[in-house]
């Protein structure tokens, strides 16, 4: 071991009664000082030991939360069915370390699925997505302008001989009846 160089006396400064303590008046009062200044010391030393490890463990959440965000961006890239659920599963996989990506993507999934039916039901889901969209608008339109057309009644050429099978058109106005008698004589 390396020994102590011991502290060399000033050699106008004598031993005993005539000893010089600097500001302290007598040697009492300079090893109060230094007692409390040992003691500020200490619990500075404590102090800053107690923020660097309280800063270890910060830097460790942080990374662990950086590692648990890239790890969930990711996934929900490579899955855009996850993309809503992402924040809930970051949060998940923060608060429980036994967890994995996998199971918690489960859990959030089955916890929040809906059925078609229960979509058809949520006057909210269909007002935003469905009523509001353009082509399934124009979509319902037409099928139903086709229905309408298919359930018309068949027209009969008037010269054949078969019988009409539906009603015969009935003028309203006597301009319209000088019409279908004109158009009835040409075609004989």
């Amino acid at each position: 071991m390396e020994e102590l160089e011991q502290p060399k006396q000033d050699e106008n400064v004598s031993l005993g009664s005539n000893e010089n303590y600097g500001k302290f008046k007598d040697a009492e009062s300079l090893l109060k000082a230094y007692t409390n200044l040992e003691a500020e010391f200490t619990k500075k030393s404590q102090r800053l030991a107690s923020l660097e490890n309280e800063n270890s463990i910060r830097e460790a959440r942080e990374g662990k939360l950086a590692e648990i965000n890239k790890k969930v961006d990711d996934f929900v890239t490579k899955f855009e069915f996850a993309k809503p659920f992402s924040s809930a599963l970051k949060e998940n996989l923060a608060n429980n370390e036994n967890s994995n990506l996998e199971e918690e993507v489960m859990n959030i999934v089955a916890n929040n699925y809906k059925s078609a039916e229960d979509y058809a039901k949520d006057s909210e889901f269909l007002n935003n997505y469905i009523f509001s969209n353009q082509e399934i608008k124009d979509k319902i339109v037409k099928d139903y302008l086709s229905k309408i057309t298919q359930n018309s009644p068949i027209k009969v050429d008037v010269s054949s001989s078969n019988i009409p099978l539906s009603p015969p058109r009935v003028p309203t106005t006597i301009q319209e009846a000088g019409r279908m008698a004109k158009s009835i004589i040409k075609q004989k």
